[in-house]
């Protein structure tokens, strides 16, 4: 009888997710708050440990995280939102490292199935989107 470990159910269960998410599986929306600390966790990881790109290990996200969050459906999300970071591609919402609130707010609603969205769907949506702000506390 294998003892519970939270580690290597927290491991799992990405790895199931991410096998769906292959599969064209639609990724559930998460919250903005928790993609914006994500981010800003990515961000402070990057600037202390040069040549990481702000890689964070799952116990540090789910710490960044709500304790309610889905783990693997806010990776997966903040994934895509940072490729675009990374591209320049959100240099019209970016100010330094901070991106305004609205990013996160569309990224955590809009529309995913698979591993992807549409870059192009997601900056045309981002002109057009407006909702009450996130806050990392």
């Amino acid at each position: 009888m294998r003892m519970p470990d939270p580690e290597f159910d927290l491991v799992e269960s990405f790895r199931t997710f991410i096998k769906r998410a292959e599969q064209g599986t639609a990724i559930p929306p998460v919250a903005a708050q928790d993609l914006k600390c994500l981010h800003e966790l990515c961000i402070e990881r990057a600037k202390r440990y040069c040549g990481k790109d702000g890689a964070v290990p799952l116990e540090s996200m789910a710490s960044a995280c709500s304790p309610e969050a889905n783990l693997p459906a806010v990776w997966l999300r903040h994934t895509q939102l940072r490729a675009l970071y990374r591209q320049g591609l959100l240099a019209e919402w970016q100010h330094g490292t901070i991106l305004e609130d609205q990013v996160f707010d569309l990224a955590a609603i809009i529309p995913v199935n698979g591993i992807r969205f549409d870059p192009n769907e997601f900056i045309q949506q981002l002109r057009a989107f407006r909702v009450p702000r996130a806050t990392c506390d």
